[in-house]
Formats: C-alpha cells, sequence, structure tokens
C-alpha cells in the first residue's frame, strides 16, 4: 500500500502541522505531485512539477535526529538572490557549510547525471553550492517563513507545463 500525505502529516511535530498544511496547499494550487516514501527515519516527502515531459523536484521534507527538514531545489536562486542576504544567521550558516558544487568549482567530476549547483551571492559573496546541500534546513519557527518565500519564488519562475 502506497503512503499518503495523511500517513506524513501524522509523524509532523504538531507546531508545525499548520506550516506543512499550507504549504502542501501551496504545492497543490501550482500543479505539484507529491510522493511519499518510506525511509530510514520517517518519510521522504517530495514535491515536483513537470516541465517540458519531466518531473522536476522542488522540495523535500526528510527527517533528522534534530527533526524534519526541508531541502529547496532552488534552480531560480540567481534571479532571487538578493533575498538571501535577509536570511536569518543560522539558515546562511547552513548554505555556507554546504558542499561546493564538483561541476561548477572544476574541483573533481561529480555524477554525469548531476546536473549541477547553484552559482549565487549572498552578503556579497559568491557561492556554487551543490543542489542537495545548499538549501537544506531544520524546519522551525525562525526557518519556515524564509522556505515559503523561496518556494513561491521557484514557483513562480518555474513555468509548470
Amino acid at each position: 500500500m502506497a503512503n499518503t500525505y495523511e500517513d506524513f502529516l501524522q509523524t509532523v511535530a504538531t507546531e508545525h502541522v499548520d506550516f506543512v498544511n499550507q504549504m502542501h496547499e501551496i504545492f497543490m494550487e501550482n500543479g505539484c505531485k507529491i510522493e511519499v516514501k518510506d525511509a530510514k527515519q520517517g518519510y521522504v516527502v517530495t514535491y515536483s512539477y513537470m516541465k517540458e515531459k519531466k518531473r522536476i523536484a522542488l522540495m523535500n521534507y526528510v527527517f533528522r535526529k534534530s527533526g524534519m527538514m526541508a531541502r529547496i531545489y532552488a534552480r531560480n536562486v540567481s534571479i532571487y538572490q538578493s533575498t538571501l542576504d535577509l536570511l536569518p544567521e543560522s539558515m546562511k550558516k547552513n548554505i555556507i557549510k554546504a558542499g561546493d558544487c564538483k561541476k561548477l568549482t572544476g574541483v573533481s567530476e561529480c555524477s554525469p547525471t548531476c546536473t549541477a549547483g547553484y552559482d549565487f551571492h549572498m552578503d556579497g559573496e559568491n557561492y556554487k553550492k551543490c543542489k542537495n546541500s545548499a538549501f537544506f534546513w531544520l524546519i522551525n519557527e525562525e526557518s519556515k517563513e524564509d522556505t515559503k518565500k523561496m518556494i513561491e519564488n521557484e514557483l513562480k519562475l518555474a513555468e509548470v507545463d
């Protein structure tokens, strides 16, 4: 039997349920698809959209010992990168400590199927970060609004089919 959104929602901490429901509505209103899979420490929930007959991941919720985290695939971050300067310091620290993109830095080869990471500026510094770790942070009161804003920016720019 397939996992459902309701299965996932039952594992979300009470203080995050309203946020998760609000985000779910935003994704659904914009034609996104949800996929809920079992993982070692809970569910992995992926929201994606279709573009040119290809499914494009937009965000994952994953569970870690520290709590529920969001991974945003911010393909269009260079267009709205000035908003990164406004992020709380804790979120900026996560971005800075994220791994550099091997393809963009030319340091070494990444997987041949990798579409490369993100090249953007934050606080006057240029970053070339891996798409899997650049925008990956704990969901808490400090990160919720900025997570929502990034997703809204991505959806505006995604040109969903």
